[in-house]
């Protein structure tokens, strides 16, 4: 007597599987997504600054401002390091004709001769900002700050306090970091949406063969 052969495995319709994937695609290029916003948001605050407003006038983080050539004062704390800003309105970037001076409330007379922590270039509506310099107030009070002329007409000092390398060092490295995992997240993501469909529509199919019963 021939031994007849099984009978076929009935075809898994069921729609977990792929709802499962679908569900994981998604969530995973939701991820992607935040992480980009997140690297842009850093991103951005890297590429601009608060010394100077859209319109010219000092930030919230200036100490002080002043038309170069001209004069200011600025109140400045013992040991803290501040930078010379150079804000301009046009297409060439000037350049101070001499070191900002400072006079101290004891009479010490402080060049800005150091270079700033980062040297920073910086879009703010039609202005742009450059740190040009920098130095460390050796008391503190109200200094008098000499602006000297600038290369090009128009051009405005800012004063404010030095950045610090190690943020934005860190900030870069996070940038990048977050890029990355944008890109390998993202993949991942897509790639699991696109194999829920694809599944999805295997399912369907299936489903459809043996009467829309779920397996």
């Amino acid at each position: 007597m021939t031994a007849l052969p099984p009978p076929p495995r009935p075809r898994t319709t069921s729609y977990v599987g792929p709802a499962v994937t679908t569900s994981l695609g998604v969530v995973a290029l939701l991820v992607a997504l935040v992480v980009g916003l997140v690297s842009a948001r850093t991103f951005i605050g890297l590429v601009t600054t608060d010394v100077l407003t859209a319109s010219g006038a000092p930030g919230p983080s200036a100490v002080a401002a002043a038309d170069a050539p001209g004069m200011t004062t600025a109140t400045l704390e013992a040991g803290e390091r501040y930078a010379v800003h150079l804000a301009y309105d046009g297409s060439s970037e000037p350049r101070l004709t001499e070191d900002v001076l400072l006079r101290a409330p004891s009479g010490t007379v402080v060049a800005a001769d150091d270079d700033p922590a980062v040297d920073g270039r910086f879009g703010v509506g039609s202005w742009s900002v450059v740190s040009v310099s920098a130095f460390t107030a050796p008391e503190s009070g109200t200094y008098e700050v000499a602006v000297p002329a600038a290369t090009v007409q128009g051009a405005r000092v800012v004063l404010a306090p030095d950045q610090d390398v190690a943020p934005f060092v860190g900030g870069i490295l996070g940038t990048i970091a977050g890029v990355f995992g944008v890109l390998v997240v993202g993949a991942f993501g897509a790639g699991l949406l696109l194999a829920g469909v694809i599944w999805w529509v295997l399912r369907a199919r299936a489903r459809r063969a043996v009467g829309g019963a779920p397996a």
